[in-house]
Order: C-alpha cells, then structure tokens, then sequence
C-alpha cells in the first residue's frame, strides 16, 4: 500500500519500507494558524524519490503521483472493476491482441494545455524508452507489438499474444504531458520530476520542502467530480511516536497506527471522541531476501535454516499483537492465486542445525559460533532507518541465532541509500516489504530477466519458475492460471530465496470530522471522503 489509506490502486509490486505506511496528517507546516475545514493534514514516513510515474517505483512517490496524475482507466474503489478516466470508453478484439482506447476530449492538464492522444503516445515511448530507468515496469509491455494514435482521441495497442493483464497495463499508466516533459534534455534527472509535475489528476503539485513536507492543491478544472478536500498538506514524518503524539493533539486527521499504538494508547475517551478506528487486511508482505549470489546464502540448506530459527508465531503475538498472518508465499494472502495449503515453516531451531551441519557449518574451535573451512557463519542483514518493528524483529532474531552459533548483524540505512545498495546487489541480506496488487504477476520480482537489473534482486530463478510466469501470462482461464501460480509458490517456499514473514493488518484512525469513510475491498479511498461540520 503501499499508502494503507487509499485504495490499493497497483499493478504492479511497488517497493515499501513498511505495510504501514502512513499518510498521516501533521500540522507543523507553513499557515498552521490559517487552516481551513476542507485541508486535509497528511504524512509520509519518508521523502519521495521522484514524483515523475514513469520513474515511480517506491510507495511514497506513488502515494503522490497517484494523486497528480491519471491513466486512461481506472478501478472501481468498491467493485475493483475498470471505469473510464481518461478514456471514456474501450473495445477490445475477440483474439485479445487489439486495446483501442476513445479519449475524452474535455480534459486539461494543470497548466491549461488539452490532452490529447499525442500524450498518451509519447508517455508510452518515454516509458518503454531504453534510457529510461524503470525495469521493474517495462516487463509488464514485454508483447506489446505496436501503439498508434490514429486521431487526437483515439489510441490503438497491438500485442503480440494475449496477456491476462493488458487491459490493466495499458490503460492503467498515468499520462505526461508532451509539451512539458518533451522538451526536457534530461528525462531522468530534471527538476520537473522533482518540483514541477504536472498532471491531470484531482489534485495539483504546490510545493515540496525535501525533508519536511509536500503541498498538493485540489485541481479545480478537474473534468470529474472534484474531492471536497481543498488541500493535502503531508509532512515527513519517520518517527512513528511522535505522529500519534500529534494525532493525540488532533494536529492529523488520519493516522496509520502500528499494533502496539493499536492496542494500548489508542483506547481513551478522548481519543475515541475524535477519531474512528478501522482495521482491514493488507495487500502487501514483509519479508527478508537473500542474495544467493554470495556466501552463505548460494546453499538452499542455510536459506530454510534461516527460516526454521525465526520464531514467527512468537514475534506475531509479542510484537504485532496478533494483528498479522503469516504468510509462505509471494500472492495476497487473501487472493486465490495464494496457495493456502501450504504450511509455514515453523520455529524448529534443531532442524535448523541439522541442515546447516549438512552445509557444512560445524563449531571447529568451540567458540559457540559455527564456521566452515576458516570463516564463521556471519552475515548482515538491511533494514530501513525509523521502522522500530525491523529493530525489534531484529532483536529478537538474533538472540535465537546466536543460541546456535550465527552471528547476525543489522545496519539501519535510510531508504533511498538502502534501494540504491539493492539496485547496486551491495548486500547479502535485506528486510523490507512489498505492496502487492490484489491479483499480481510475479514476472516484476522473480524472471530471469530481472536478475541484471531488475527487482530479482536475490539473484534467485529457475527455468521451471521462468516457464509457469510465461505460460500463466497467456492463461485466461483463472482456475488453470491459479493453479501454475499454486506451483509457483511451492518452488519459492521450498527454496527459500526470502524468508516470507507477514501480512499485517491495515490499522487506521481516521478524524471524525470526515463522513463516508468505507473500508473497500483494496484499502481506504479518501477522495470519496465527505468532511463534516466538526472541528479539529
């Protein structure tokens, strides 16, 4: 969610220090004196990276771009099915290989200019561009055969065989302006990414102070009907105490809550007075990856051994609270392509001993830690700064390891340097969290042709594994597509390239001061939100 308190609008994975992710409302921001009932107070754990789509790949840019910028179709809030944005209608052929896409001809990007088809061809053409840093979005056109703008308002895909998600991918990227981002010399890197976007979207960029806030302003021009909230002020917060202290304050009118703040300082009167609390599951996961392209995790036994010490039920109840699943695999945990059968590992630190004697790992010197042809079993695991849960699961971890003799060591970095030493495979072990799409294609995470520079950043594939993402893509029929994804699932718990731990449950405090606020089936859409006559 990436962002829990919108609605789940992926399709892709998209990269998250934490499931909860909080777009929290904060007011130490410019006119705190000044604000009006219709300015939503709003916070990020972290700054975006780019507020350019193209180039979006964590959740806090995509929390933002999703609000500046648009595609041409959109899903359904409470139904999940596709409506029109900026097409206002679609055919697609029997055989599944032609999307032709009619374009609304009332739509005005926030600087005044139309949109046309033009745009739409020239995003495309900047997306697919070869200079363009975005593997992870590039392997969902991998069979898009051609694109055509055959009139200002009409736009034409042809693939080359079928694909079970084109209709999502194609009409679902969100739209640049030519006449702005084409003039640029620098795609990648011009401020426009940066400070300037312009988009079609509900709301406007205003203002972005790096390490303390971004202004969105609601577009007045908007061709659909305009979000009653006039203005999204998020601060950056990384310092999750502090936030609920302000909410406490009623200085935020939404709070992402962890489960501790859940269960224990959330239930006073007063803070019942004010805000409503809501509780739903999660799309994404937390996990930790290994890279099997260094020592020791190249051996299949060291990566379940890993797994076997990690005493999950423990850390669900002590630390989350119990308000979590533990999941095994790389789907929703709620969705069918998540195959239910399979069990967890469990907590099993003799199993893990056995296997990583049967590695190799022996203590020769009797110091307490195992070793093997010189060289002790030690290794270093990332974790975002400012995300106590990774601390505390990492605390609790290590004193289980060390009881058999593994040493694990943690280093807290901030999440655009930690994403950089990923991208770079400078690392031999990471702990993050994905927010996933309600029905996902693992072709972003887990082919072949991401282990360069994509996001298989584990270095982990098998051509059996790279055969079922292949053949599942061309599959229409759900049931025999779920079925390969079954399969699918299975490899990776039996291989262990991530060590899959939790799907946490969304935990939300929302001001009273809004009315319409429903949980839907992908999370929270405040832009249905109505606000009320009722002060902060």
């Amino acid at each position: 969610m990436p962002n829990v308190n919108q609605i789940n609008k992926n399709t892709r994975y998209i990269l998250c220090l934490s499931l909860l992710v909080s777009i929290t409302l904060t007011a130490c921001l410019p006119d705190k004196t000044a604000l009006s009932n219709d300015v939503m107070l709003l916070s990020l754990p972290s700054d975006p990276v780019t507020l350019n789509p193209v180039l979006a790949e964590d959740a806090y840019s995509r929390a933002l771009t999703e609000k500046i910028f648009e595609g041409m179709v959109a899903r359904n809030p409470e139904t999940l099915k596709y409506e029109g944005r900026l097409a206002h209608s679609w055919k697609v052929s029997k055989d599944l290989l032609t999307y032709k896409f009619f374009l609304r001809k009332d739509v005005k990007f926030h600087d005044g200019e139309p949109f046309d088809a033009d745009d739409v061809l020239f995003t495309y053409e900047k997306m697919m561009d070869k200079n363009t840093p975005n593997p992870f979005t590039k392997v969902y056109y991998t069979d898009v055969k051609s694109i055509e703008a055959t009139d200002p308002y009409t736009i034409i895909f042809k693939m080359k065989k079928p694909y079970f998600k084109s209709f999502e991918f194609l009409g679902g990227f969100e739209v640049l302006p030519r006449h702005i981002y084409g003039k640029l010399e620098n795609f990648v890197s011009n401020e426009v990414n940066l400070r300037n976007p312009v988009g079609t979207g509900p709301y406007k960029f205003a203002r972005w102070k790096t390490g303390q806030y971004v202004l969105l302003s609601r577009n007045d021009e908007y061709y659909l009907q305009k979000p009653q909230v006039a203005q999204l002020r998020y601060r950056i917060l990384k310092n999750e105490t502090v936030t609920l202290q302000m909410g406490k304050k009623r200085q935020l009118d939404v709070i992402s809550l962890k489960p501790f703040q859940w269960i224990r300082q959330t239930n006073s009167a007063s803070f019942d007075e004010h805000f409503r609390k809501l509780r739903y599951r999660g799309t994404g996961f937390r996990y930790i990856g290994y890279n099997t392209r260094r020592a020791p995790f190249t051996d299949v036994r060291v990566r379940r051994a890993m797994t076997y010490l990690m005493n999950l039920e423990k850390i669900k109840k002590s630390i989350l609270f119990d308000l979590a699943v533990i999941v095994t695999g790389p789907f929703w945990v709620n969705g069918k392509q998540y195959d239910n059968s399979i069990p967890a590992y469990g907590y099993d630190p003799a199993k893990a001993l056995e296997l990583l004697n049967q590695a190799g790992y022996k203590d020769s010197d009797s110091d307490g830690i195992l070793d093997k042809d010189g060289k002790k079993l030690e290794f270093e695991v990332l974790i975002p700064a400012g995300v106590p849960f990774y601390e505390q699961f990492c605390s609790v971890i290590r004193e289980d390891f060390q009881k058999i003799g593994v040493i694990l060591n943690v280093r807290k970095m901030e999440f655009s340097v930690m994403l950089d030493n990923i991208n770079k495979r400078d690392f031999q072990a990471v702990m993050l969290a994905w927010s996933t799409p309600i029905e996902s294609d693992p072709y972003q995470i887990w082919h072949s042709s991401q282990l360069a520079k994509g996001h298989n950043f584990t270095g982990f594939s098998t051509p059996e594994m790279d055969n079922i993402i292949e053949s599942a893509r061309v599959e229409f029929d759900e049931n025999k597509r779920n079925k390969m994804y079954h399969r699918f699932h299975r490899i990776l718990h039996d291989a262990q390239p991530y060590t899959f731990l939790f799907t946490q449950d969304s935990l939300t405090a929302v001001h009273k001061r809004f009315g319409n606020v429903e949980v839907y089936p992908g999370g929270l859409d405040p832009e249905r939100w109505t606000i009320l006559d009722v002060d902060r």
